[in-house]
């Protein structure tokens, strides 16, 4: 029996331009909507703002962490993958199964099922620079609490940091995907017309 090794797509010079301008594209737009989630964050509240201490480790790293996840997702979708349109969503399928998997390898059942690790754990910083600050309004109504003594991290409501930490932000990315999809149509028609 013979294993069929997908064939890997020869990129001509219109695939790396769309490859270039899909990723810059999505870049800007999360970093836009950053930006929008941080401004209304403090609209809402201004006294529960919390200014950066550190803009590059804060906001910036995770940014450019999350855009090069994106353009890896993106090129490895893009050579391995027939359909084009379906590669714009690997990103989303990627961290879908990641955020899954973490969250799943850290449950711990002691009166009840938790989630419970450090802040050190490797795991636990891929989540936090996963985050958006859109998403991060929530906090302003629905704050988590837990047992944060001593580095250790374990939310008290599981379903809340659930929402929050994993199902929104794959939303998140799901929707600045298919807003990215629309943008590349509508600015740059020339690159979108590349088959799937």
């Amino acid at each position: 029996m013979k294993i069929k090794i997908p064939s890997i797509k020869k990129l001509s010079k219109k695939d790396i331009g769309y490859l270039i301008q899909f990723i810059l594209s999505w870049s800007f737009i999360n970093l836009v909507f950053n930006m929008f989630g941080l401004w209304i964050s403090k609209l809402l509240n201004e006294s529960a703002y919390t200014y950066f201490e550190n803009i590059m480790y804060e906001f910036v790293n995770p940014l450019l962490i999350q855009s090069a996840i994106f353009g890896i997702c993106l090129l490895g979708a893009f050579l391995f993958m027939k359909n084009k349109k379906l590669s714009n969503y690997a990103f989303v399928l990627f961290q879908f199964v990641v955020l899954h998997a973490i969250f799943i390898s850290h449950l711990k059942i002691h009166h009840g099922l938790h989630f419970v690790t450090t802040f050190k754990d490797f795991g636990l910083q891929y989540m936090s620079y996963s985050g958006q600050y859109l998403v991060d309004i929530l906090y302003l109504y629905f704050p988590i609490s837990g047992n944060f003594d001593k580095g250790l991290f374990m939310p008290d409501n599981l379903g809340t940091f659930y929402i929050h930490w994993i199902l929104l932000n794959i939303l998140y990315y799901f929707a600045i995907t298919w807003i990215t999809v629309q943008f590349v149509k509508v600015f740059m028609p020339d690159s979108s017309e590349i088959k799937a």
